[in-house]
């Protein structure tokens, strides 16, 4: 079978002949020769090629950006030698990430508006059928959608262009989010209404990475769990808003579609065609390592070269390390802290417990020990280490069904207050983690609504980390500013155990934990700024109003 991937190239040229404000797709120009304004969207094929080449970007605009956005600037993640921009809000607008991030998704969005506006006119004679036609405009409105959200999550405020002919020398402005929500919404419904379940019995070119039924619904959670998030933060009623989340994460269920892996490396195992494609898998960036055009590098981001010939780019905190249970399978089969040195059997690199930090590093010992400070996560492990081949098949998740049901646990929380149904979906992810109920929560754990809340944002940093959750998790729940707070003081504390532990002055390493914004003159707040990022410059300063992207309600 053929996958559509993330780096797939239709070979078709409209996307570039229609201008649009940071969206046209870019293609090679010499394509103008294979289609052209007179011959291009007259088949079924050619719309099919329409709708591929919006997958062109996928890469570009969620990798490596989902993992630097939404996880280096939390708690989930680490970045060493980030010099902590993220958290301080430097010279962010000129950052190469969080342009790639924008640019990535706006190609999406041209490619798909290019391809609705094209396909729509259409007569449904050039089809199949007449289902063909509305199969292939639901695909384009749920990319749509999909980057907007993307965009939305990151920026919170972008302009709204629908037009696939949009001029080019026009100047946009930043929309409302009702606006955007709104329309993000409208493309769901109709991606929902005419995407399949399944691919797998479509012959279609491929089913792999298309988008199904049960996406577009996740995402109408995603989409309504965010208002409410939003309209909670005002203190407006979200009743409405968590209602209709809750119907579209039963309607994610109803499908019957997916299931929990029975472990947690089943999720992600990237040695198998049955993990690979396993049904937790809502919706990814899938990768393939038969096809170089379609292949990616996110296995090297989070190996370090010691260890399996990564590049050491995207790591745990200790202090996130530290949080987890050893009997959790999560910390078991997932994360690395310890290991022997590639190049030299008589090295190992271990992780220090939080009172060993500034200790284990030895070189008089056989084998030398060598301290780490961060651990390492095999959700995208590197299985062909010390080959230089970069041609891998590792998934980027971007929402599984344990999310689904930790989100349906935080929706009826929301709505009923601490309840049973809500311990009960909170506890099948934790069964699956320690592999018995032991570790199961009781109704006698929670007081309130906030609790659980509080454990289920503990939760999803333990399930979710490096999944591109995190900052969004943390500004829908109001969480934002408490974690990021007590996450700068728990570096804080570890920093001064190593100090005292290394017979340091008081103070000694004090740079270690002075960047971050808690000790700093500008703390977070609650409505900070800074949970979202600045418009890169290169189109913020041509457009004026784009500066303001970041503008709400401040403490």
């Amino acid at each position: 079978m053929t996958m559509i991937y993330q780096n797939k190239i239709a070979r078709f040229a409209l996307c570039a002949m229609a201008g649009s404000f940071l969206a046209s797709c870019n293609l090679d120009e010499e394509l103008t020769s294979v289609y052209n304004a007179d011959n291009a969207y007259v088949t079924e094929q050619n719309a099919q090629e329409g709708v591929n080449g919006i997958y062109r970007y996928l890469k570009g605009g969620t990798h490596p950006a989902t993992f630097y956005l939404n996880d280096v600037s939390t708690d989930a993640a680490y970045k060493a030698g980030l010099d902590y921009e993220i958290m301080n809000d430097n010279n962010l607008a000129g950052n190469v990430d969080v342009a790639r991030a924008y640019n990535g998704n706006w190609q999406m969005i041209g490619c798909a508006n290019s391809a609705i506006d094209n396909i729509t006119p259409m007569d449904e004679s050039r089809f199949k059928d007449a289902a063909r036609k509305k199969e292939l405009l639901a695909e384009a409105h749920f990319m749509r959608a999909f980057a907007y959200y993307q965009l939305t999550n990151a920026f919170y405020r972008v302009p709204l262009i629908t037009n696939g002919f949009y001029d080019a020398v026009s100047s946009p402005v930043l929309a409302s989010v009702e606006a955007l929500d709104s329309l993000m919404e409208q493309d769901l419904l109709i991606a929902a209404s005419a995407l399949p379940d399944t691919w797998e019995k479509k012959n279609v070119g491929g089913e792999g990475g298309r988008p199904t039924a049960g996406a577009a619904y996740g995402y109408l959670m995603r989409l309504y769990m965010r208002k409410a998030g939003y309209q909670r933060e005002q203190g407006a009623d979200a009743s409405e808003s968590w209602q209709a989340a809750l119907n579209y994460a039963n309607r994610v269920i109803a499908t019957g579609r997916y299931a929990l892996q029975p472990t947690i490396w089943d999720v992600f195992d990237p040695t198998s065609e049955k993990s690979l494609y396993n049904n937790e898998i809502i919706f990814a960036v899938r990768s393939s390592e038969k096809v170089p055009s379609g292949s990616s590098d996110i296995a090297l981001y989070f190996t370090p070269w010691s260890y399996n010939y990564g590049w050491d780019i995207f790591s745990i905190p200790l202090e996130l390390y530290w949080k987890y249970d050893a009997t959790d399978q999560r910390f078991s089969k997932l994360l690395v802290g310890e290991y022997t040195d590639v190049y030299d059997a008589n090295k190992k690199y271990k992780v220090p417990t939080r009172r060993e930090v500034g200790t284990l590093n030895n070189e008089s010992s056989s084998p030398i020990v060598v301290e780490l400070a961060q651990a390492y996560t095999n959700k995208y492990f590197y299985e062909k280490a010390g080959t230089y081949n970069y041609n891998t098949p590792n998934n980027l998740i971007l929402l599984r069904y344990a999310d689904v049901l930790l989100c349906k646990a935080e929706i009826l929380n929301e709505l009923n207050g601490v309840n049973q149904t809500s311990l009960a979906l909170l506890n099948q992810i934790r069964e699956r983690a320690f592999g018995n109920t032991t570790h199961d929560y009781a109704m006698t754990d929670f007081t309130t609504k906030a609790d659980f809340r509080s454990a289920l944002c503990d939760e999803r940093l333990l399930e979710l980390n490096n999944e591109g959750c995190r900052r969004i998790d943390l500004i829908r729940m109001g969480l934002w500013k408490d974690r990021m707070d007590a996450y700068m003081d728990a570096i804080k504390s570890k920093v001064e155990t190593k100090e005292r532990n290394m017979g340091l002055t008081s103070g000694a390493l004090s740079a270690e934990w002075s960047v971050y914004p808690k000790f700093s003159t500008a703390p977070l707040k609650r409505f900070d700024k800074r949970r979202y990022y600045p418009i890169p410059k290169v189109y913020s300063s041509k457009y004026p109003d784009l500066l303001n992207n970041r503008t709400f309600q401040e403490e």
